[in-house]
């Protein structure tokens, strides 16, 4: 045998066992069975699904088609707001009216430490939000978050739900915020803790303690920065900064755009460190008198971030959603993490495309290019709509999902979840508990009502032109 032929053997071998070794390692770490029908550990990964689909580096919308989308969303989905030519000023009904919007109180039962709450508890949240001193002109004033914090139905940081056990539906919280946030302020609480406050996707209250004050030019002058840098990942932390605890290991979720520090403005020092190996951030902080100012943070180069947004393609919108697989449910913000509709927005965010804050405002409000699924439409029909798709938000009352591709005989979504049924052995329904982010077949999975998932859903939303 020559010294040729038995290099080759020699190569064959060690590649069977390079792959035996991959094959044993990823088998030893499947810790359980996925007990999901049709999902297998492939599927798992982002790159099975962008594979399928030949078109996935085609571009959905460039840069100034983006732009031109989110102006068109803010003009016409009335639950976007535009911060940048928000009214100067507003009547005291007006604010009295968006405050018993905000907070109403609810007429079922609510809990607090498993406590029923009666009339007194509710009376007192009702004084606090100080609407007997709006004034009858109200002028609006401008803010931005310096930290991950809470919108909140009412001023109070109390968790409140709708049964005396329940520990994962806070009915208070409304939504996470995000640094680097921009507000408009309408009106502040009997407490002084709380700021009434409108962002661009939603209007709730929020603690003053995570919002610097400041005027319209100086915030949209920062925000507006260029270059920036975008959180590409689930989430990063800037560096830990001893000096100053306001910036130190501060979480930043995926989407987050924070304005690069421009070389002039950057020593050589930043509070005891050399900035090699990371971005110069200039980040938002309060001063003492809660007005806005700006200190340089550090972010490592070897984080998920990058300078700009990502290019809005299915295979990026595909990635993206993988990045938080196995990501615990968070309702409204919840656990530090993301309920189904902030899994799509914060995705299609990091690609600079903006979106209603709510599955149904997502799903039915927003603008874009809509697949309507009818009542009356067999499963036969609604499938042949998804053999045109890829990469697409879908959605259910009450619930969003990113469609990703089929696969054999069945169509597989990636969603941020808290259950559903399938056939066990014996082809009895039995209930699965995940809150998580998780891949899911449409047709072998179903809902609580007996339907498959694929049937409970009434569209499709393509966000371009």
């Amino acid at each position: 045998m020559n010294r040729m032929i038995k290099k080759y053997i020699l190569k064959i071998c060690f590649a069977i066992i390079a792959f035996q070794s991959v094959f044993t390692v990823e088998a030893a770490v499947m810790q359980y069975d996925l007990n999901i029908p049709g999902v297998t550990i492939e599927m798992l990964n982002a790159d099975f699904w962008v594979n399928l689909n030949e078109k996935h580096d085609d571009l959905i919308m460039d840069d100034d088609e983006i732009q031109r989308f989110n102006r068109h969303n803010l003009r016409q989905c009335k639950v976007l707001k535009d911060l940048r030519n928000f009214k100067k000023v507003l009547s005291g009904d007006e604010v009295r009216s968006l405050i018993a919007k905000v907070s109403s109180i609810p007429e079922s039962k609510r809990y607090l430490n498993g406590r029923l709450l009666g009339s007194e508890y509710f009376a007192t949240l009702e004084e606090n939000l100080n609407a007997f001193a709006v004034p009858e002109i109200v002028v609006v004033k401008y803010g931005i978050t310096v930290r991950r914090t809470e919108m909140r139905t009412f001023p109070t940081y109390d968790r409140v739900f709708s049964e005396p056990d329940d520990i994962e539906a806070d009915r208070f919280i409304e939504t996470a915020l995000y640094p680097v946030e921009p507000l408009v302020i309408l009106h502040q609480s009997l407490d002084q803790k709380w700021y009434l406050a409108q962002a661009y996707n939603y209007l709730a209250w929020v603690p003053v303690e995570a919002v610097a004050l400041t005027d319209r030019k100086e915030i949209f002058d920062y925000v507006d920065t260029k270059p920036f840098l975008v959180v590409t990942g689930k989430g990063v932390l800037t560096a830990f900064n001893p000096v100053n605890p306001d910036i130190s290991e501060l979480q930043l979720d995926m989407g987050v755009r924070v304005p690069l520090a421009k070389r002039e403005e950057i020593p050589i020092d930043i509070d005891g460190q050399h900035p090699a190996g990371n971005y110069v951030v200039k980040l938002p902080v309060r001063d003492k008198n809660g007005k806005l100012q700006f200190k340089l943070g550090l972010i490592a180069m070897a984080d998920d971030v990058r300078a700009g947004y990502l290019p809005l393609t299915r295979r990026n919108i595909i990635k993206q959603a993988f990045k938080f697989l196995g990501q615990r449910y968070g309702w409204g913000g919840m656990f530090n993490t993301r309920d189904c509709s902030a899994f799509i927005m914060d995705n299609f965010r990091s690609m600079g495309v903006l979106l209603p804050r709510n599955a149904g405002e997502q799903g039915k409000m927003s603008f874009g290019v809509t697949h309507e699924f009818t009542k009356d439409m067999t499963v036969e029909q609604r499938s042949a709509v998804f053999d045109g798709l890829s990469a697409t938000p879908i959605y259910m009352n009450g619930h969003a999902m990113l469609f990703l591709g089929k696969f054999e005989d069945d169509y597989y979504i990636i969603h941020d979840f808290a259950g559903f049924r399938a056939p066990d052995e014996s082809g009895k329904m039995k209930s699965s508990k995940t809150r998580c982010v998780f891949v899911t077949p449409l047709l072998k999975t179903f809902l609580s009502s007996g339907k498959k998932y694929i049937e409970g859903l009434y569209a499709a939303r393509e966000f371009n032109f």
